[in-house]
C-alpha cells in the first residue's frame, strides 16, 4: 500500500551547533492546492472554523484540521492578532535600512533586534542594505531613543538609513 503526499518539505530551522553558533538548516515546503485554498480562506478571516472550511471546499473537516496542524508544527503558519498600531497610540513608525559594518554578520545583528519589543520586522536583505527593521514607537521622541540606544551606539552597524513612516495605504499579505 502506498501512502500518498500532499506536500514535500524540509523545514528551515535556526539552531545552535555545540560552541552556541548559529546555523540554517535546510527549507523547503510546497503546499499542494488544497492547502493552499485552506490558507487562503484563513488568511481571510483566521477565526474561520474548520467546519466552515470544509464544507465551502468539499473536504472533511478532519483533513482542513490536520493540514492546519501540520502547517503550524512546520512553523508554515501562525496565528496571530494583529493590530493597528495607530490607534492604540503607536504614532510613529519607521523603516531602517541597515548596513554592517565589514567583517560582521547580518545574520547576528538580525539576531540582537529580534529581541527588541519595538522592532516588530526584521529581515536580512540583498541590496542596499544588509538589514530592514521596522520599528514602532509611541513618538518620535522614543524613536530618536529607539536608534540612539540600538543603532547610533552598536559597533557592528556601519550605517542606518530611517525611512520614517507618513501614512498606511495597504497592510496586508499576498494573496494565495
Amino acid at each position: 500500500m502506498t501512502k500518498k503526499t500532499s506536500a514535500t518539505e524540509n523545514t528551515e530551522k535556526t539552531s545552535a551547533n555545540k560552541n552556541g553558533t548559529a546555523q540554517q538548516q535546510s527549507s523547503q515546503y510546497n503546499t499542494d492546492k488544497l492547502s493552499r485554498q485552506i490558507l487562503a480562506l484563513l488568511q481571510e478571516n483566521g477565526r474561520r472554523s474548520y467546519t466552515s472550511i470544509a464544507r465551502e471546499l468539499g473536504v472533511s473537516e478532519s483533513a482542513v484540521r490536520s493540514r492546519v496542524s501540520h502547517l503550524e508544527e512546520h512553523e508554515h503558519l501562525r496565528f496571530i492578532a494583529v493590530i493597528d498600531p495607530v490607534h492604540i497610540g503607536y504614532k510613529c513608525w519607521a523603516v531602517l535600512g541597515i548596513t554592517v559594518v565589514a567583517g560582521s554578520s547580518p545574520h547576528e545583528l538580525a539576531l540582537e533586534f529580534s529581541k527588541i519589543p519595538q522592532a516588530i520586522w526584521v529581515s536580512v536583505i540583498g541590496g542596499k542594505f544588509d538589514l530592514m527593521v521596522e520599528v514602532w514607537a509611541e513618538s518620535s521622541t522614543e524613536l530618536q531613543e529607539f536608534l540612539e540606544e540600538f543603532c547610533y551606539s552598536n559597533k557592528n552597524i556601519a550605517s542606518v538609513d530611517t525611512m520614517v513612516g507618513m501614512q498606511i495605504y495597504k497592510w496586508g499579505a499576498p494573496p494565495l
